[in-house]
């Protein structure tokens, strides 16, 4: 296996960790009545952090790799914050950081199903940062 491609397998599990914390701590704040904008939100986001994490498995296995167990840090980050204005607020910076590594690492790749996968990742995460934006508006 290249140095490249290690790289990129890193990468990936790195998203896959983030996509699991976001995912468990999506799935925790349905668990916390909030309010009912929110409370129908959660379960598209819910679902899409879902499906990014099976597809990053999906790329990694295919790539070589071995797809990461863990569950990134951010989700002790989330539930420890004591309010919905602040759990909003992680989602949101989340999400930001996520859609912002894709960004800066989509150039440098040419695998088209990887960058295509990587591609619709990144778009997704820019919509759910506006509708989090909106919920955080209101």
């Amino acid at each position: 296996m290249t140095a490249d491609l290690q790289d990129t397998i890193a990468f990936l599990n790195l998203l896959l960790e983030c996509e699991r914390a976001g995912a468990k701590a999506l799935r925790h704040f349905q668990t916390l009545a909030p309010a009912p904008r929110l409370a129908e939100a959660l379960p598209a986001l819910v679902g899409d952090e879902a499906r990014y994490c099976a597809g990053l498995t999906q790329q990694i296995t295919r790539l070589g790799g071995t797809p990461s167990r863990a569950t990134g840090e951010f989700l002790e980050t989330i539930r420890a914050a004591e309010d919905w204005p602040k759990r909003l607020d992680l989602l949101i910076r989340g999400q930001r950081w996520v859609a912002k590594r894709i960004a800066e690492k989509l150039p440098t790749y040419d695998d088209a199903e990887l960058v295509d996968f990587l591609t619709e990742m990144h778009a997704t995460h820019l919509v759910n940062v506006a509708a989090a934006e909106e919920l955080a508006a209101t």
